[in-house]
């Protein structure tokens, strides 16, 4: 093979080696843009449904509530049940304690586990809440979610349910059917996030997310960005070869 078909192979090579990266860096880009945007549209529905009028939970007919309604408001007509279920390693203002959730009746006969908010750990991690729900029949107002989730696991036994009264359970994580398994209830698979102003409502602080689309369109300009830089490095690459060749 000649010295200048070599030339020309490795100039051909390293055509297609830039033009591949920027291509790829480029595809890299607006797939983050795509993500941005899809977020951006996801957030936008959960915000018109916490904004939207509440409905009855007895008026919902979904397999998967959480899916389908997350951020839905609603409204429950009934009553509590006296049982509490108590979530682990919760935090708020600094301080460590359990969300409180409660079994509700709906007049409907749905049983759903409704989250009341946050007590501090008072005392010893042996010491029993005092906790006492409302017994006569209302209406609550939340909204729809999933299941709380704590950061982290604390111990290998985290699904374990610990007895602590007869009525009160404290567990590591909360999942409807498990929770209505312990109490002889079949629960409403997923959980409504208590108003402040509610009967038997506690300590509520309830964290909206953003859209998380900034993050992506940051990671859309890094990408942008570093086409730019190989652009530039091959046009500065070929206009020096095409220097030396004249």
């Amino acid at each position: 093979m000649s010295r200048a078909t070599n030339s020309t192979l490795r100039t051909v090579m390293t055509v297609a080696t830039f033009v591949l990266g920027f291509a790829l860096l480029c595809s890299l880009g607006l797939w983050q843009l795509s993500r941005a945007a899809e977020k951006q549209a996801r957030y936008a529905a959960f915000v018109a449904r916490l904004e939207a009028p509440a409905v009855n939970v007895d008026d919902l007919d979904t397999a998967d509530p959480a899916a389908s309604h997350a951020w839905q408001r609603v409204r429950l007509r009934g009553h509590y049940r006296d049982l509490h279920v108590l979530l682990d390693n919760r935090v708020q203002a600094g301080r460590v304690g359990y969300d409180v959730l409660s079994p509700f009746v709906t007049e409907g006969g749905r049983t759903v586990l409704i989250d009341r908010g946050w007590i501090p750990l008072e005392g010893s991690r042996e010491t029993v809440p005092d906790l006492v729900a409302p017994a006569d029949p209302f209406t609550l107002s939340g909204f729809i979610g999933e299941p709380p989730v704590v950061g982290v696991e604390l111990n290998a036994a985290a699904a374990t349910a610990e007895w602590l009264a007869p009525r009160i359970v404290r567990v590591q994580r909360v999942e409807p059917a498990g929770i209505g398994e312990l109490f002889g209830l079949e629960t409403w698979p997923a959980v409504v996030y208590l108003d402040a102003d509610a009967p038997g409502a506690l300590a509520v602080d309830w964290p909206v997310p953003g859209d998380g689309s900034a993050r992506h369109r940051a990671y859309a300009v890094q990408w942008f960005a570093m086409a730019a830089v190989l652009a530039t490095i091959g046009i500065a690459l070929a206009y020096r070869k095409r220097s030396t060749q004249t």
